[in-house]
């Protein structure tokens, strides 16, 4: 088996051109010499997909004469490095019976389980290497790929290749992320995680520029509570980044919700650690903070709008009434969503994700002393304590909202979101029934407290959008047109408060928010 460790960073062709043109990378590279290949690899799976659901790929590449079969694993939870098997095989149709792994040639026999193995895409490359030597004892190699993904069946749907992978051949991650950091500084190449194979998938089934949700995060009993931050961290990571060409070509506003979602859970990572500990990833956090408000304000337009606005005027029957304000909203929804796409597509973004990435594989808050030896203890042990600590808090929270105020509510909705993402960052550690069984409880409850402070939030932005529109045109109607959606959400505020009463009591009668004897 070969564990591939690299570094992708995709941009346009002007970007990869920069890049080799550098006085950096010049030197680095030295007097060697580039070598260029054109390459083709079909990918294969079963009708059903059963080899990509169970996390494989397998592909057959001709390099010369001959053709070679490998096998990947993806989202294995790893960012950086990545197992491999390669094996040759007779030409350009697989055969798993060639893995040379028992246990995954064992494993992908029992997926495929007699059904035939089909084309699903293919991928021409052309591909440019350059040997990379910061220091005696450091080797990179840099492989600038250009080319296009094209569907077996369909060979006019096609996705344009443009990327750049640092691998390292020799030393260490940080010599990887240091040379990787260097050269792409101040070029518009960003980071990403999305491999070749997962999107060709993706075109494939025509979810290319769909939304993607966080996916399960795998810990395993031997994992130290240090090694389950650094994936958790990287588990956040990927779900930011898979929903960039969502937001930056789609402008899907579900994609800014997966991002902000992504950042959220990225905040209550960084919960994991002690406050000495955050303090060495200060800049980080600040970073994930600046970048979720500007995303958040784009949510919250989009919510005004289409969730909170335009339902209610078509229910009323009144839409004439409120184009003026439907003007405003429109305005405020463009604006916010432009300001989120220009901050995704800025240098601090950037580097904000390349550091993020590099904290995952580097760790540095192990550098502060872990008087109580939290990190080093097994990571069910770590698990277990952290969920008792959000249980406390939500616990303490919901002795505040016994008359419903809503600086109470916001509070338990708070400490309620950080629990769930806890169980969600632990599920593979905690007992199945009970988890999914809170899960329900915590997630209903969330979700009525979401949408009560979406309602709070709209109303002081449109408080904010009348006062404003005092001296426009259509004061009149904006006014009006507010007056009516403020009297509309008033009642169902007052209707989810009752709900959340109810709620809030069956959460309180449950097993994990009884105070312990």
């Amino acid at each position: 088996m070969h564990q591939e460790t690299e570094l992708k960073f995709v941009g346009d062709q002007a970007a990869l051109t920069s890049l080799r043109q550098s006085a950096l990378f010049l030197e680095l590279a030295g007097h060697r010499g580039a070598s260029t290949v054109t390459r083709r690899a079909v990918y294969f799976d079963t009708q059903d997909r059963a080899l990509r659901q169970a996390g494989y790929v397998l592909r057959v590449r001709g390099e010369g004469n001959a053709h070679y079969q490998t096998l990947k694993r993806i989202g294995s939870g790893e960012l950086v490095t990545r197992p491999e098997y390669k094996s040759e095989v007779s030409g350009i149709r697989p055969d798993p019976g060639a893995i040379p792994d028992s246990r995954a040639r064992w494993r992908v026999t029992h997926l495929v389980s007699g059904q035939s193995l089909e084309p699903i895409f293919e991928v021409d490359t052309r591909r440019t290497r350059v040997l990379l030597s910061p220091s005696r004892n450091v080797e990179v190699e840099a492989a600038i790929d250009s080319g296009e993904i094209r569907l077996a069946n369909d060979q006019h749907r096609t996705l344009p290749i443009s990327e750049v992978e640092f691998e390292l051949v020799r030393g260490s991650m940080g010599d990887l992320l240091s040379v990787a950091r260097s050269l792409t500084q101040g070029l518009p190449l960003t980071l990403s995680f999305l491999s070749k194979p997962e999107r060709g998938f993706r075109l494939a089934s025509g979810d290319m520029l769909e939304p993607c949700r966080s996916t399960r995060v795998n810990l395993r009993g031997s994992h130290s509570a240090d090694d389950a931050v650094a994936c958790i961290m990287g588990s956040c990571l990927r779900h930011l980044l898979n929903n960039m060409d969502a937001v930056i070509v789609g402008r899907n506003p579900e994609g800014i919700h997966q991002m902000r979602v992504a950042l959220r859970r990225l905040r209550v990572a960084f919960s994991l650690l002690t406050q000495e500990q955050r303090d060495v990833l200060a800049n980080l956090i600040h970073s994930a903070k600046h970048i979720a408000d500007i995303l958040g304000a784009s949510r919250d337009a989009e919510i005004l709008l289409s969730e909170l606005t335009l339902p209610v005027a078509r229910k009323l029957g009144r839409e004439g009434e409120f184009v003026g304000l439907g003007r405003h909203l429109e305005l405020a929804r463009e604006q916010t969503l432009q300001s989120a796409v220009e901050c995704l597509s800025s240098e601090n973004f950037r580097a904000f994700v390349l550091e993020l990435a590099a904290t995952t594989q580097l760790r540095p808050w192990l550098s502060v002393r872990d008087s109580h030896g939290a990190m080093e203890a097994d990571v069910r042990r770590f698990s277990f304590k952290q969920l008792a600590r959000r249980t406390r808090q939500c616990r303490k929270a919901l002795r505040g909202t016994g008359k419903l105020k809503a600086e109470a509510l916001h509070e338990l909705r708070i400490r309620l979101k950080k629990l769930r993402y806890t169980l969600e960052f632990f599920e593979s550690m905690e007992d199945g029934r009970a988890r999914r069984r809170l899960i329900k409880i915590v997630s209903g409850l969330q979700e009525i407290l979401g949408e009560m402070n979406d309602i709070l939030v709209a109303r002081q932005q449109l408080r904010t959008m009348i006062s404003q529109s005092r001296a426009g045109e259509d004061t009149h109607s904006v006014a009006l047109a507010g007056g009516m959606l403020l009297g509309w959400h008033g009642r169902r505020y007052l209707a989810k408060r009752r709900r959340a009463r109810r709620r809030i009591k069956e959460l309180a009668r449950c097993g994990a928010f009884r105070k312990p004897a």
